[in-house]
């Protein structure tokens, strides 16, 4: 009897202390709730007003951008009318020619701005990728009769004195060089336009001869130039072979430089590491240049009737 009120006495205070326990988790899952959704609520509002700074923060750098593009605008206008002011007043009457040496970019775009701003050309060579195989003796269709030497200083007095020889026709005829003959004049301007990608490049085997060529005849004054985006910098080893360098000719600030250098100024231009400076901060005089010019012309001029006289005695 007295076992049995026992056992009956533990398991009722048990269930007395189950009912508690269960009434204390209600009791705080209840609360919980509450306090979980008092809680998203204040980060609601906190998000909210977030969101609203944001906005006028957005609202306020569109605003400051739509600014900045009327700016730039207006500075592209401005560098415009400043550009086209210069070209007009500072007109060049050199007679250039170029030499294209690139095969992965064209110069069609340089070519066009010359002509429109009214630099006389005279010629255009175009260097092949099937050239530039006969240089690096992957093929002897023609080199077996000319030496690259030949071919090389044919090439070099074509495009200054206008002077076609055998071994030019033979190029021209197996298409190793495309060439355009837009006036017979002297050209006393040479422009190496060069650069290409890493996969090809070719200074070695064609411009630094070139170029050694050039260097050869007295006062041609002879301009490196590139593209901006050229893969491989030849402007830096134009520069080590003491030519003047436009770097990104083309850009607008590329073309001012090329104009000053054609006009006899001196320098090496751009925006790569062998630029000095990014565009001329002075400009050669109207004086200064056309007399430089016309001491070119004349050295230029002697050296021709040289070798005139020279072809003719052959």
């Amino acid at each position: 009897m007295n076992g049995i009120s026992i056992k009956y006495f533990v398991i009722t205070i048990a269930s007395i202390f189950v009912a508690l326990g269960v009434g204390i988790l209600i009791g705080f899952s209840v609360n919980s709730e509450k306090f979980v959704q008092k809680q998203f609520q204040q980060q609601l509002i906190l998000i909210d007003k977030n969101l609203v700074e944001l906005k006028k923060e957005n609202d306020r750098l569109l605003k400051e951008i739509d600014e900045y593009k009327t700016q730039i605008n207006q500075l592209g206008k401005i560098n415009d009318t400043l550009v086209n002011a210069y070209l007009k007043t500072c007109k060049s009457n050199a007679v250039v020619s170029l030499i294209v040496t690139s095969t992965d970019y064209s110069y069609n775009d340089l070519i066009d701005f010359l002509r429109k701003n009214q630099i006389k050309l005279a010629r255009i060579v175009k260097v092949k990728k099937s050239f530039i195989d006969v240089l690096n003796n992957k093929t002897n269709a023609i080199s077996e009769y000319n030496p690259h030497e030949d071919m090389i200083a044919s090439l070099a007095l074509y495009t200054t004195f206008n002077i076609e020889n055998s071994t030019l026709v033979k190029l021209i005829e197996n298409r190793y060089i495309e060439t355009n003959r837009l006036s017979g004049e002297i050209a006393d301007t040479i422009l190496i336009a060069g650069g290409n990608t890493l996969q090809n490049d070719t200074f070695n085997a064609v411009d630094r001869k070139v170029i050694e060529k050039l260097r050869n005849i007295n006062d041609l004054n002879v301009i490196g130039v590139e593209q901006s985006y050229s893969e491989i910098n030849y402007c830096e080893k134009y520069k080590s072979m003491g030519l003047d360098t436009v770097d990104n000719v083309d850009e607008l600030t590329g073309k001012v430089s090329l104009v000053e250098l054609i006009r006899g100024g001196n320098g090496n231009y751009g925006t790569k590491k062998e630029a000095n400076f990014l565009m001329p901060n002075a400009f050669t005089s109207i004086d200064v240049s056309e007399n430089s010019l016309k001491k070119r012309r004349e050295s230029l001029l002697e050296q021709f009737k040289r070798l005139q006289s020279s072809n003719a005695m052959q």
